[in-house]
């Protein structure tokens, strides 16, 4: 019976000297987290913005018939969508459109347009917004339909599905409304 319980004793020893940790001494903490697949969970991996920093663009246009317009986008720096692409997260800031109409030197419409706005509600409603970020935005005043009124033209991406939503924005102040908007079929 006690040589029993010495050869217990014997392996028991054997055990714990040869689990002391002696053979991680030289590995260094990565190399002992690549050793237990650890390694992706405890680095620091890169979050990657677009734009990295606050942007910003401004266009004042003064046309002709007496109408000026004053459209400023910028970055917002709360909101971002984010977009797996190839194993890689990356997020895209989310911009607001500022946009002041003025028609002899009287404000014919002022408004801020993000996702929140009613304009990009009504028209993307189909559409999962937290997929898209406004990308551009141009003016013109050549429309058919609209002739010598600004139309303001802007842009939701998605960089997921490579698809591209516009909208036309008419500043065409009536007593029922202060502009029109349809989606331009792209």
């Amino acid at each position: 019976m006690k040589l029993f319980y010495l050869a217990a004793l014997f392996i028991i020893t054997i055990c714990f000297t040869a689990c002391d940790g002696r053979d991680r001494l030289s590995m260094t903490p990565q190399e002992v987290l690549k050793e237990n697949k650890l390694l992706d969970s405890f680095s620091e991996k890169q979050i990657r913005f677009i734009p990295e920093e606050y942007a910003e663009k401004t266009t004042d246009t003064i046309f002709d018939n007496g109408y000026k317009v004053h459209v400023k986008m910028y970055t917002d720096m709360e909101n971002h969508i984010t977009v797996d692409l190839n194993g890689e997260k990356v997020n895209y800031r989310d911009f607001n459109l500022d946009i002041e109409v003025i028609k002899d030197d009287k404000t014919i419409l002022s408004t801020t347009l993000n996702k929140e706005h009613e304009i990009a509600k009504v028209e993307m409603e189909n559409l999962e917004l937290d997929q898209y970020y406004l990308r551009d935005y141009w003016i013109t005043n050549d429309d058919k339909h609209h002739i010598g009124i600004p139309c303001i033209f802007f842009e939701y991406y998605s960089p997921a599905a490579k698809d591209s939503i516009t909208i036309k924005l008419i500043a065409n102040r009536t007593k029922y409304s202060k502009y029109s908007t349809e989606q331009i079929i792209n």
